[in-house]
């Protein structure tokens, strides 16, 4: 399909699936790890990252970082996800590290979380084993700035960047992180709205992200990379849905979007998984989804190609498209989900 025009969120957050998901290749590819499909109970936990996304979040972004590294051989990632916009393979994560020098390599697991009306998309909850000194130092050397704990000692410690840069320390980033800390080895970094967010969460005078983000979110755990957003509307481009006569307004009832990625010997497995308000419009956005592929399949070849191997079904109030094989057909398939 013809190069396309990033969409945000709903509310406005600027953190497209393509960067998003361009985060995730920029992560694996320094790994030492090929891929694997991850079981359901691994990521069932009482004490989920998750758990400390605010509640106005928009995008919430997994990176299982541990079960990758612990894999294998990690070329057939490389070969597949790589197939992501170029332009943005740096994404999130390497925007995390120029800004704090954490590598989110070394984190166990790492969930990216933005806000509406935040000064910045990366926001990212972290579970390591570093200690709170190891990570204010390494903030400090990176911004350039000193950082001074400002919540009381029976408080979550927040750290936020002093007014004047370190002495010894290079030229001071122009928007330095803020630094929460909730329990031993799990850091909040990121703007410093959203890490004050998170903490509320965790000191329990506000709520985590619930509702159909959050559904979409615990459904697409189990893969490599997971992305729950809220929808953005159609994802055939208007231009298309005009020339074959398709009616793509019945996107605009869906709530929320789920997607998971994972390498395989084929290619990529995806799963899209779109959540609605009721049964009724999720027959509608399946019998609309079951016909615009054959008529898409006529304006792209690899669309047309990969199109026998995509599975559209719906439970309930969900509809779910899922396909394994070729990565560049992946991204014709739902290019701007």
């Amino acid at each position: 399909m013809s190069p396309r025009s990033r969409r945000h969120t709903a509310a406005g957050a600027a953190l497209s699936r393509r960067a998003v998901l361009a985060a995730g290749v920029a992560l694996v590819s320094a790994t030492a790890g090929c891929t694997r499909f991850f079981d359901d109970e691994d990521t069932d936990t009482t004490d989920d990252l998750v758990a400390h996304a605010p509640a106005d979040s928009t995008v919430l972004t997994h990176l299982d970082t541990s079960a990758i590294a612990a894999a294998d051989d990690a070329q057939q990632v490389l070969d597949d996800l790589a197939t992501v916009d170029p332009d943005h393979v740096d994404g999130v994560t390497a925007s995390i590290e120029a800004q704090t020098g954490l590598g989110p390599l070394a984190a166990a697991e790492v969930l990216v979380f933005a806000v509406a009306d935040a000064e910045s998309d990366t926001t990212a909850i972290l579970e390591s084993d570093w200690t709170e000194a190891h990570v204010v130092e390494s903030l400090e050397e990176t911004t350039g700035h000193e950082y001074e704990r400002v919540t009381d000692e029976d408080e979550p410690a927040r750290y936020e960047p002093a007014q004047t840069p370190a002495e010894d320390s290079s030229e001071a980033a122009l928007e330095p992180s803020a630094l929460g800390v909730c329990g031993d080895g799990r850091f909040i970094v990121g703007d410093v709205d959203a890490v004050r967010a998170s903490l509320a969460i965790h000191s329990d005078d506000a709520a985590a992200v619930s509702g159909p983000i959050r559904d979409a979110y615990d459904d697409a755990r189990g893969a490599q990379i997971a992305v729950a957003s809220e929808s953005s509307g159609s994802p055939i481009p208007a231009e298309y849905a005009s020339l074959v006569g398709l009616n793509t307004d019945i996107f605009d009832e869906v709530e929320a979007v789920g997607r998971s990625y994972t390498a395989v010997e084929a290619g990529v497995a995806l799963e899209v998984r779109f959540h609605v308000g009721d049964e009724r419009d999720a027959t509608e956005l399946e019998t609309v989804l079951n016909g615009a592929l054959p008529v898409l399949g006529e304006l792209d070849a690899e669309l047309e190609a990969a199109r026998e191997d995509v599975m559209i079904s719906r439970d309930e109030t969900v509809v779910e498209v899922v396909y394994e094989g070729d990565a560049n057909a992946v991204f014709a398939l739902l290019d701007e989900v």
